[in-house]
């Protein structure tokens, strides 16, 4: 009975932003998310990696050539060799995006041909999910 009360108080004292759904078991955070899609960019998935993302993300470019960028800019890194978690940023707005619930996700990772990169994945809640449209290696 105590972890219940504990439970519903963690509920009731975190502020929910309007329009967000609380993270259950039935949804992931966007930085899990995000490992979850790259691990298809990891895995040269990258059709699948397409088909994953969100509508926003597949709206700027057709599957092929996405595909094709994808491939000049990750394949030359080689395999990953390590990524943490460096920070998650929350906002309503983004350019050129009508408002919503966003999420930029950074990670620090190292590549067999890289030391040091930083991996971008933005996202966007839809129907209650996470879901990947952008991403950028710098």
């Amino acid at each position: 009975m105590a972890w219940l009360v504990i439970a519903f108080s963690l509920l009731i004292s975190a502020p929910a932003a309007a329009g967000a759904m609380p993270a259950t078991s039935m949804t992931m955070s966007p930085d899990d998310r995000a490992k979850q899609w790259m691990t298809l960019i990891d895995d040269q998935n990258y059709a699948d990696a397409y088909r994953q993302m969100g509508a926003a993300g597949r709206g700027k470019l057709a599957i092929d050539p996405w595909t094709q960028k994808m491939r000049d800019a990750r394949e030359p890194l080689g395999a990953v060799s390590s990524r943490a978690l460096k920070d998650v940023k929350m906002t309503k707005t983004l350019p050129g995006m009508r408002d919503g619930q966003y999420a930029t996700v950074r990670y620090d990772s190292a590549f067999a041909h890289k030391a040091a990169g930083v991996e971008s994945v933005t996202l966007v809640l839809e129907n209650g999910a996470w879901s990947v449209i952008g991403y950028f290696i710098a």
